[in-house]
């Protein structure tokens, strides 16, 4: 009977000693697989590098992006930056230094994104790599996914990160377009970035004829007539284009061609017509929940309203524009609005205040080195010190 209890204590002890061992390696497996903490911010997707043999016309290193961008589903706490707001944000960081790529630090400072993912597409014999990295402030992340098609590579990508940031939204939508696969855009927006506007014009002109359902190129076209003041052809261009935009239930896209409606009605000093689109174009973005644009009609609608003297209004969508850019943790956008702020505050004499809101956007613009926001706001706030010296 001995030799039995004691042959049973040593199975136990032998049981509890495995136990141990397989927590200990549960334990450790999670640690080490668990992704490092994300906390809540704005998710900026970079263009992909595209590197193959052969590659589809539809595919180019912007469309690529718009895909992953569209299949992303990372939840309310993860705002995505869209693709041609991206673009926008690399052309101003390009703009600053132009003899070096930019960054991912660089990127994050201007962008205000928690989350970069960088991605790159290597192909040969229909064979197709992506590997993807995730960039946030102190560490990264990195994966591979080998398919047999690029559009596959972008899905399987998307489904690795949705899972991984956001489990609960994890869900993709396999059908999608990207409207900036034509060539012809493609080159435009480089002649755009480059400068030559007119040449930009001429190639998105030509493209809108055979492709008049792309919004993108419609939305650029007219960027470009206001830009250059063509009232006439740009009333035109929003015109159509928010017929199509429609026809397409394409919320985001109607708010942002009612806010560039919006701008050239306040040039040609059509106030009270800027402010009736502004507030459709309000009602437009809030149910995409595009904070970024939802920023930039709050600041026009505060510039309007301090135009025609309604500064206690003026001063209220000032500071709505604030609020929303924050949702984005997009700083430029913050600087803007909390400069027009203290030259609001100035035009009524309340100086302390302007002060502490120029104060406010200094800090932004050293802490994110907002170098093209620098000159105008140290030019406010030496303004605002002159005023109050001067008491």
């Amino acid at each position: 009977m001995q030799q039995v209890s004691s042959s049973n204590k040593k199975t136990y002890i032998a049981a509890i000693v495995v136990l141990l061992l397989i927590s200990l390696g549960c334990y450790v497996y999670l640690t080490l697989t668990k992704p490092a903490y994300l906390q809540n911010g704005t998710v900026l997707v970079l263009p992909v590098n595209l590197t193959s043999d052969k590659i589809e016309p539809q595919w180019n290193r912007y469309a690529a992006m718009d895909m992953l961008i569209h299949q992303l589903n990372l939840g309310v706490n993860y705002p995505l930056l869209q693709t041609e707001d991206i673009i926008n944000i690399i052309s101003l960081i390009s703009r600053k230094h132009s003899d070096k790529a930019a960054d991912i630090q660089q990127i994050m400072a201007i962008s205000g994104a928690v989350l970069v993912i960088e991605s790159s597409i290597k192909g040969t014999n229909n064979q197709y790599q992506l590997a993807f990295t995730l960039h946030q402030q102190h560490s990264s992340e990195s994966d591979v996914v080998n398919v047999a098609s690029i559009e596959q590579a972008l899905l399987t990508a998307a489904e690795l990160i949705n899972q991984q940031v956001h489990p609960q939204h994890s869900k993709i939508t396999e059908q999608f377009d990207s409207r900036f696969s034509p060539p012809q855009l493609i080159h435009a927006i480089a002649l755009m970035q480059g400068g030559d506007s007119v040449a930009a014009e001429e190639q998105l002109s030509a493209l809108i004829v055979t492709a008049p359902d792309n919004l993108v190129a419609q939305r650029l076209l007219a960027m470009i007539q206001l830009q250059r003041h063509q009232y006439q052809r740009l009333n035109s261009t929003l015109t159509a284009a928010i017929i199509e935009a429609s026809r397409q239930k394409d919320e985001r896209e109607l708010a942002r061609f009612r806010l560039l409606l919006a701008q050239s009605y306040t040039e040609t000093n059509k106030i009270e017509h800027a402010l009736s689109v502004l507030s459709i174009a309000k009602t437009n973005a809030a149910k995409m929940q595009d904070w970024l644009t939802l920023g930039y009609i709050s600041q026009l609608a505060g510039v309007i309203n301090q135009r025609i003297g309604r500064n206690a209004d003026a001063r209220e969508q000032f500071k709505k524009a604030i609020e929303y850019h924050k949702m984005m943790g997009y700083p430029v956008g913050q600087t803007q609005a909390l400069n027009d702020l203290a030259e609001l505050e100035m035009v009524e004499h309340n100086y302390p205040q302007a002060y502490r809101y120029i104060n406010r956007s200094y800090e932004l613009v050293a802490h994110r080195r907002l170098d093209d926001l620098e000159t105008s706001t140290l030019k406010i706030m030496s303004k605002i010190e002159n005023k109050m010296q001067h008491r």
